[in-house]
């Protein structure tokens, strides 16, 4: 039995835990009441939604919303408007344009109010407007074009030939010789013992017949202008600038007449007439060009400088523009609209948006991820096409391009894009760099989404189109009547040409 002092003991250790409970239980709710007591005092300051949404004005590219303004004390600040859940900008007025959009295409809008006590209140209704216009159709005849490279045979032993035995003779509508050069602000040849003196061997040629050493002509044109004979309803460009000569372009834009005046006159040599249908101009890029710094932008009105003075030149000839498709730093201030009405197209560059430094991305997808921090901002295909037609060049007038090279990091652990990456990973043919040829079977398994193929192998992380991606393209391709598309670099495709026949196909 429990003394008396054990019993009293007992009961002190009980009441302890008792009154703890008491205080913690009063601070508790002390809690709770200065909470709601601060959300009351937020809610009487929030402002009120914004109301009565509706088209002020509309056209094939732009939506104008109204609304009823929002109070608050102290009077409001701003409102942010969004665009399917993705901020467009903000305003004091109680109207804003939103630009850059589809034709015929449907939009959802909403705004929230930001009072000037700096409290933001809640979202208001959404809306849904749809721009006006009609969706073109694709041309009949779309473009199928592949970029056939000049030292090919030398980095991978891709001569003329392959286009034949791969069976991308037969699919092509167009086929783009790169690159020549821009010297003293006329066009070139790129390199001549490969373009015009290589003795080609017997088994390298396309027909089969070995070049003799005192033939008048050898090299890749001699087996172009073979390559025309046996498909003469290919037609071939020559392309000048590109990664290597771009440096040129600058000097060629002081005297642009004179410069397209020379690239006539190369393209219609008598030594090799026939062979050629056109030029390309491949100003890479105008204002951050990796070459030089003497690549200088020229000026809004550079391209199109350059384009007007090519079809004066060249007549009936084709005309086209290389450019890149990565917003912010090719299409500001840029005159593409004007450039186009002198061009059959733009062989538009939508790969490459990430490059091999710091976090990993999807460098060639069509639409932008749906999940986490990226948002329709990122850089993608769709994009550059709603940038494009936005600044007025006609969709029958983009040729989008698909990537026959993959974009690799190292160090990498995440299977999904925009994880931490260590740097670039080894690739064949460059930094970061391999042919879809060789990566398809280095890392398989690629995962598919967005129009875009990945695939992590170990701690290298691998982005890339393949068939099914490409399939994807095409279809977008028609969706929204583009012109067609091109092979980035034929020589990267594999040797029964899945990306070319999938490009083919998908255009059909």
């Amino acid at each position: 039995m429990r003394s008396r002092k054990g019993r009293a003991l007992a009961l002190w250790a009980v009441a302890l835990p008792l009154g703890l409970l008491a205080g913690l239980t009063a601070t508790a709710q002390a809690d709770v009441q200065d909470r709601q007591a601060r959300g009351t005092a937020k809610a009487v300051n929030l402002p009120t939604s914004p109301g009565g949404l509706s088209a002020v004005a509309v056209t094939d590219t732009t939506i104008k919303i109204g609304w009823t303004p929002s109070t608050a004390p102290g009077g409001i600040a701003y409102y942010t408007v969004y665009r399917d859940g993705h901020p467009q900008g903000t305003t004091t007025e109680t109207s804003f344009t939103v630009t850059q959009l589809n034709v015929a295409t449907e939009y959802s809008f909403s705004l929230v109010a930001r009072g000037n006590n700096g409290v933001e209140g809640y979202s208001s209704q959404h809306f849904r407007a749809r721009t006006t216009g009609t969706v073109p159709a694709p041309p009949a005849n779309p473009v199928k074009m592949g970029v056939f490279p000049e030292d090919g045979h030398w980095s991978r032993n891709f001569d003329v030939k392959n286009v034949v035995t791969n069976g991308s003779a037969g699919k092509l509508t167009h086929l783009t010789y790169a690159s020549g050069k821009i010297q003293n602000g006329k066009c070139a040849v790129g390199d001549t013992y490969r373009a015009l003196e290589r003795t080609v061997p017997a088994e390298q040629s396309v027909d089969g017949q070995g070049d003799t050493w005192d033939q008048p002509l050898s090299g890749h044109i001699n087996q172009l202008r073979k390559l025309k004979k046996l498909h003469p309803q290919l037609k071939i460009l020559w392309s000048f600038g590109g990664s290597e000569y771009s440096a040129g372009f600058p000097q060629a834009l002081q005297n642009a007449s004179a410069f397209a005046a020379s690239c006539a006159q190369l393209i219609n040599d008598r030594r090799w007439a026939g062979v050629f249908d056109g030029i390309d101009l491949h100003w890479e890029l105008p204002g951050t060009c990796p070459v030089t710094a003497a690549c200088e932008t020229g000026g809004p009105h550079a391209v199109r400088t350059l384009a007007q003075a090519a079809r004066t030149a060249l007549g009936e000839q084709l005309v086209t523009a290389t450019i890149y498709g990565t917003s912010g730093l090719v299409f500001d201030n840029a005159d593409y609209a004007g450039a186009a009405q002198h061009l059959d197209w733009f062989n538009v560059k939508s790969y490459d948006y990430y490059t091999p430094t710091g976090y990993q991305g999807r460098h060639a997808s069509l639409h932008a991820p749906m999940y986490g921090w990226v948002d329709e901002l990122d850089n993608n295909a769709h994009r550059t096409y709603r940038e494009l037609t936005a600044r007025g060049v006609h969709p029958n007038k983009i040729v989008f391009g698909v990537a026959s090279h993959a974009r690799g990091w190292e160090g990498v652990r995440d299977f999904q894009p925009h994880a931490w990456a260590s740097g670039p990973a080894y690739g064949t043919f460059g930094v970061g760099l391999e042919d879809y040829r060789n990566i398809k079977t280095r890392c398989p398994g690629a995962r598919v989404t967005v129009g875009h193929a990945y695939a992590l192998c170990g701690i290298e992380w691998w982005s890339y189109d393949n068939p099914a991606t490409v399939a994807e393209k095409m279809a977008y391709a028609k969706q929204y009547g583009l012109g067609g598309a091109f092979l980035s670099n034929l020589r990267g495709d594999t040797d029964n040409a899945e990306l070319l026949t999938a490009i083919d196909s998908g255009l059909r």
